[in-house]
């Protein structure tokens, strides 16, 4: 095997042969955390944006960090201000450290970053070769390390109404079941249908009958949550016509008790003081002949009848 390596003059970093070497880390986790190590001073890059910015996918990402936590080289905290916002603080080193070394290397980075040291004198460079030897073991005693916090302005909630609402229609299709992740992507589409003041038994119909036969079901209901929210139709609401006694006037004539009448037009007393009332006519004429004469032969048919029960031979 022949080799051809030029040191070089700048731009490069010092990464321990254990770490390039390790048996338990991969390949993704070797580079991340050389990725990190190499980051100048005072760099504030989370994890996260390393993986992003070497090609490292979500799940060999989960995985490296995993490692590199198991092997001591990673330790992170997770802590919550006073202003509720939730930060991550991470610690990466060269050298694998325990939960102790790790915390006390934290904790005198803060005191550091609090009260900053005062600069120490520089000592003019030696000429004197550095000595040769065998390599001897390293020590817990600050490393480069970088330190980094992902802010998370908001933390885990209980899932809405929107949410709950996309998360049963499991229980009315099978097909219809979702993620957390997926129902709350979805929720600002469910949303609408909540405002349209219909009871939730119907908008669940509506989003869901007929997706029996279709292909995708899921894909369905997002183009329904879509485009086909119903229009809300404004709410006419039938006049009733005024009461009768609405209609009514109160009569300005003398009465023991206030009295009430119906006008017909705009008059102000009631029939009885205008003098309105009506009775029924009579006619005083004579009937004539024809009614007379039936009448007087219906009485005497009616009195030569035998009455019932009386005695033969009486009238």
């Amino acid at each position: 095997m022949l080799r051809h390596v030029i040191a070089p003059a700048r731009f490069f970093s010092q990464v321990p042969n254990e770490i390039i070497r390790h048996p338990r880390l991969s390949s993704d986790a070797v580079r991340l955390l050389t990725w990190q190590l190499s980051l100048p001073e005072g760099a504030h890059e989370p994890l996260s944006r390393t993986a992003e910015r070497a090609g490292i996918k979500k799940t060999a990402f989960q995985n490296a960090k995993r490692q590199l936590s198991d092997e001591g080289f990673l330790h992170e905290w997770r802590a919550q201000n006073t202003h509720g916002h939730w930060t991550t603080t991470q610690l990466v080193s060269n050298v694998p450290l325990t939960v102790a070394q790790a915390m006390a290397l934290r904790e005198g980075r803060d005191r550091s970053t609090r009260q900053p040291r005062q600069a120490r004198p520089a000592e003019p460079p030696t000429a004197a070769r550095p000595t040769a030897g065998q390599p001897t073991g390293r020590s817990a005693d600050p490393q480069p390390q970088e330190e980094t916090q992902e802010k998370n302005s908001h933390p885990p909630t209980a899932p809405g109404e929107a949410e709950r609402l996309l998360l049963s229609l499991r229980e009315d299709d099978p097909r219809l079941a979702m993620s957390a992740r997926t129902a709350r992507r979805w929720a600002p589409l469910a949303e609408p249908w909540l405002t349209l003041g219909l009871p939730r038994e119907q908008v669940v119909r509506t989003l869901t009958q007929g997706l029996t036969d279709a292909r995708s079901p899921l894909g369905a209901l997002h183009w329904r949550l879509q485009h086909a929210l119903p229009t809300p139709s404004p709410l006419t609401t039938p006049t009733a016509p005024p009461p009768r006694v609405a209609r009514m006037r109160e009569c300005e004539g003398s009465h023991l008790q206030p009295r009430l009448f119906l006008p017909s037009a705009d008059e102000t007393r009631c029939p009885d003081c205008s003098g309105t009332t009506h009775s029924p006519t009579i006619n005083s004429s004579p009937p004539p002949a024809s009614y007379l004469a039936a009448r007087a032969a219906v009485t005497s048919r009616f009195r030569a009848a035998p009455r019932k029960g009386a005695p033969a031979g009486r009238a």
